[in-house]
């Protein structure tokens, strides 16, 4: 059964709906920047304490890894006296440990290098057609930024900054939120005075559900993102970060020391080499 639509008898009537839309609209943006903040929140943390670490782990172990195989290969070509002289044995191995050190820097030095900026983006799927996408903007720059900048009000930072990254990304569905907040209550009148016509209401009316449901099915989809140990065990998760943090970098160390030792084989194996003065080969 279809749900039906309420009649309103007069255009306050239509004013006093669309107030309380809009008024769902700003607990809705409210709502919804916090929850993202907090994701961010979580995010970085994970970066910082668990993907950046695994990457770490990842490329130590490779390092390990690799010395290893370069170890049986070259005491593997000693036994078949595949070497002219204990020489080129000293200057096999010297090769193997300055590309395995050149490596090792060229991996400190990534992991100490600013990332990419995010680029600004454009946000898709959220049913608005260009005409829409075009009044949003257009009424975002009229509306919210000067509402937000430095230079022409005394908000926040954070007002701005989510504004601005709204606009950055050309999120319409968070800036038409975003003007919906800054317009203010709606009256009977527009901006020239003139008194709207019901038709005009109505369409007003329209215009700030159909906001209202698109801010919805974003905030639906961001709850359903967060974690409920996230947003009710925050401290909790964290822990759980820093633990995990904890266990692969004792994992780090541990390939780091068999680094070290493979290291000490191959320079032991060249040594040898050189006080044999090239016997056996």
């Amino acid at each position: 059964m279809s749900r039906l639509v309420p009649r309103f008898r007069t255009i306050a009537d239509l004013v006093e709906a669309t107030d309380e839309v809009r008024e769902g609209v700003v607990r809705g943006l409210a709502e919804y920047v916090g929850l993202a903040a907090r994701m961010r929140e979580f995010e970085d943390e994970f970066s910082a304490q668990v993907l950046h670490a695994a990457q770490q782990l990842h490329e130590v172990i490779g390092r390990r890894k690799h010395l290893e195989a370069e170890l049986e290969r070259i005491r593997a070509r000693i036994d078949r006296g595949g070497y002219g002289s204990a020489g080129e044995i000293e200057d096999d191995v010297r090769a193997v440990l300055d590309a395995a050190r050149a490596d090792e820097a060229d991996a400190d030095a990534a992991a100490g290098a600013p990332g990419d900026a995010e680029e600004p983006g454009d946000a898709t799927g959220d049913g608005l057609d260009e005409a829409a996408r075009k009044r949003i903007l257009r009424d975002f720059k009229r509306i919210v930024l000067p509402s937000v900048h430095a230079d022409t009000s005394d908000t926040s930072f954070s007002d701005f900054d989510v504004a601005y990254s709204a606009y950055r990304a050309r999120d319409f569905v968070l800036m038409e939120a975003l003007v919906l907040q800054y317009r203010g209550p709606v009256g009977t009148a527009e901006a020239d005075g003139r008194t709207i016509t019901r038709e005009q209401a109505e369409a007003r009316l329209g215009e700030y559900r159909a906001a209202a449901w698109r801010l919805d099915d974003r905030l639906r989809a961001l709850r359903r993102e967060i974690t409920q140990d996230e947003r009710d065990h925050p401290e909790q998760t964290r822990e759980r970060m820093r633990e995990r943090n904890e266990q692969i970098r004792r994992a780090i160390d541990a390939e780091a020391e068999r680094v070290q030792l493979l290291r000490r084989r191959l320079e032991t194996l060249a040594g040898s080499a050189r006080d044999e003065d090239g016997a056996g080969l």
